[in-house]
């Protein structure tokens, strides 16, 4: 078999790796393109630990699948990784760490995904397993993922589908001088030259695990390391991009993360040269980036961090290396609608820092979250708490909830709100009363379709709006919950509040249509039982706040039909009366009705057995079908039948007809 067969080659990069090499080989092994479609490319880094002698004999035993190459310790993963660049022959190239493995289908759906839009380059969905993964990019599935508006560069490590012809045109190769992060500059630049990245999200391909010795070389925590990968990625950016928003949007992933990493770290060296020294590395990168505009991108407390280090503070900068990236130490005002925060504050210990005014406008926290959530009736009751952080003393608050119907008219419905501090309760009257947003503010019942819950907090001129519901306490009520109830005008329509996907946001539909009750509408039966020819009826239902004349307990035969009273309880309970002995012979199906056009069958109960009465000198009896529904057979009893089954000819004691059971 030729090299050219391969489909893909899988190449690993092993030192030491003894606990997991078996794992990451049986999973290459398993993949799902056949026998012969894949070439796994294992490159020792001169492991001390019985990893060399396990390859060998995995190699022996795949010899179809498995090369294996020993060589002297390099020290880090770039060297092996380009040892099996010059070896692979596949018609694409994924890197595969020594710790972890792939999903069975992994390298079927990359290659597919590649073929089907011509992709240089293929990102597929991680798993943990132990370890943090990336995840904003894999949300759904994309063909062709712009490197500037999709999350994609967040993703920069190699464990990735890659066009060999791409790698080989661009001379693609890791710098072993790059002690962590060598896949950034390799990534990258294959993002930036590729014709086409994808994305595979509905499958978990590449699962990264956590090894039980906690040693990974990713997890180094050193200065000088870190800088060395981000002047380098920098540098690259600069050189392939023009100043302007799309280089801005990648820089900003490398000064939010890397820079981040690497003030963590130095404000951890213990060595005065080397801080020192490492410190003038992050003075010289922040000075040649500092007529970029990614600035205002940059959480408050990094910005202030790179502020302090263009102006050489290093005794104000260590303090904050470490501070969580939600920390203002601000004075917040607020002018124009806008929140400025201001360094030095005036209450604070005089600072040799320039001056510095920051729009944190769109870093400020809208805190919240639900506590409570539930139906009453018409009403959509809901509690939590809501503030917006650092800017509390800034102006007067105020705080609205309200839902806002999809569609272009936009429609606002606001709740009844009662304040507390922080704390909230809202009510909102699906069916009528409330308040309608925008302009011809008045009363009246809320239309029918999707409407989303929104938060919003004002602090002065200051204006934040939120979707409401994807912080909720795991308690705080049912989701989904489904009620049918009155529409405000002397109707019903279903209420379903939801959870939205992906993001878990609380959002209400209204139904008014026949099929939308029949979908919404549930029904139990908690007794049957006969009282001589009165079949008595007792259930609950998720039926509240109806209308008067809107439901009602229908017995139907093939012919005719007749609508029963119903007694509906405002927690959904009903009761009802059927008397049997109004009914004309036949079959006759029994149902809880809906004025809108919306019939639900009664559940049978087992136990419901036959009753008898005489009507004149016929005697006659009401028994139920064998059926999951309640059908009841009305019929006079037949003499020969009686015998036959023994039942008593004597003339039955007259019953004095209970009160209320009128007829039909």
């Amino acid at each position: 078999m030729t090299g050219e067969e391969h489909l893909v080659s899988v190449i690993t990069p092993a030192y030491n790796a003894l606990p997991c090499i078996r794992r990451c080989v049986s999973s290459v092994l398993h993949q799902s393109p056949g026998a012969g479609r894949v070439e796994m490319i294992v490159v020792d880094d001169g492991s001390t630990d019985g990893t060399a002698a396990e390859l060998d004999r995995l190699a022996a035993r795949h010899p179809h699948l498995l090369r294996v190459v020993h060589q002297e310790n390099s020290g880090g993963p770039s060297a092996p990784r380009n040892r099996g660049l010059e070896l692979a022959r596949g018609r694409y190239v994924f890197f595969l760490d020594a710790d972890d493995y792939l999903g069975p289908e992994a390298l079927q759906r990359l290659t597919a995904a590649a073929e089907t839009h011509g992709s240089d380059v293929v990102l597929g969905r991680m798993k943990d397993v132990g370890r943090r993964v990336p995840r904003s990019m894999f949300r759904a599935n994309q063909p062709d993922a712009d490197l500037f508006t999709s999350r994609i560069y967040w993703a920069l490590s190699v464990q990735k589908l890659f066009r060999r012809q791409l790698l080989e045109r661009l001379g693609l190769r890791f710098d072993p001088g790059l002690r962590v992060g060598e896949d950034q500059p390799f990534t990258a630049l294959a993002y930036l030259r590729a014709r086409r990245v994808s994305v595979v999200a509905d499958y978990d391909c590449y699962y990264l695990v956590r090894r039980p010795d906690g040693q990974h070389l990713t997890l180094t925590n050193k200065t000088g390391p870190t800088l060395d990968t981000l002047e380098r990625v920098c540098a690259l950016l600069r050189e392939e991009l023009p100043p302007g928003p799309r280089r801005d949007r990648l820089l900003t992933r490398h000064f939010t993360v890397e820079l981040k990493a690497a003030f963590q770290f130095l404000a951890r060296e213990e060595e005065p040269g080397v801080l020192e020294r490492e410190f003038a590395r992050i003075r010289r990168l922040v000075a040649d980036h500092a007529e970029d505009g990614f600035w205002p991108r940059l959480s408050p407390v990094q910005r202030l961090r790179c502020h302090l280090a263009h102006h050489g503070i290093l005794e104000e900068l260590l303090p904050l290396a470490e501070a969580a990236e939600d920390h203002m130490p601000f004075g917040i005002r607020v002018a124009r609608g806008r929140a400025l925060a201001h360094y030095p504050h005036r209450l604070s210990v005089p600072s040799r820092a320039p001056a510095a005014c920051f729009d944190v406008t769109d870093h400020l926290a809208l805190t919240h979250h639900v506590s409570r959530f539930s139906f009453s009736g018409t009403r959509l009751l809901l509690a939590g708490r809501a503030r917006l952080d650092h800017a509390e003393h800034a102006g007067k608050k105020t705080v609205a909830v309200f839902l806002r119907r999809r569609g272009e008219d936009a429609e606002e419905r606001h709740a009844h709100l009662s304040l507390d501090g922080d704390a909230f309760e809202a009510d909102v009257d699906l069916g009528a009363g409330g308040r309608l947003g925008g302009p011809g503010e008045g009363e009246g019942p809320m239309a029918d379709g999707f409407w989303d819950l929104y938060l919003r907090v004002a602090v002065g001129e200051l204006v934040r709006t939120v979707r409401l519901g994807n912080r909720r306490d795991p308690e705080a009520g049912t989701c989904p919950a489904a009620r049918v109830t009155g529409d405000g005008a002397a109707g019903l329509r279903a209420a379903r509040l939801y959870a939205t996907r992906p993001f878990d946001n609380l959002s209400l539909r209204l139904d008014g249509s026949p099929a939308g009750l029949r979908d919404t509408l549930r029904l139990e039966v908690d007794a049957l039982d006969w009282n001589g020819p009165l079949l008595r009826v007792r259930g609950s239902t998720n039926l509240v706040g109806a209308p008067p004349r809107t439901v009602a307990l229908r017995v139907a035969s093939r012919r005719t039909r007749h609508d029963l009273p119903l007694t509906l309880e405002a927690d959904g309970r009903f009761t009802a009366q059927l008397p049997a002995d109004t009914l004309a012979p036949g079959e006759w199906r029994v149902a809880l009705h809906l004025a809108a056009g919306c019939d639900r069958p009664l559940p049978a109960r087992p136990l419901l057995g036959t009753a008898r009465w005489r009507s004149g000198v016929v005697r006659r009896y009401a028994k139920p079908l064998d059926s999951d529904t309640l059908i009841l057979r009305v019929d006079r009893v037949r003499l020969t039948r009686a015998v036959l089954r023994g039942l008593p000819l004597r003339r039955p004691a007259r019953r004095r007809r209970p009160a209320g059971a009128g007829t039909v």
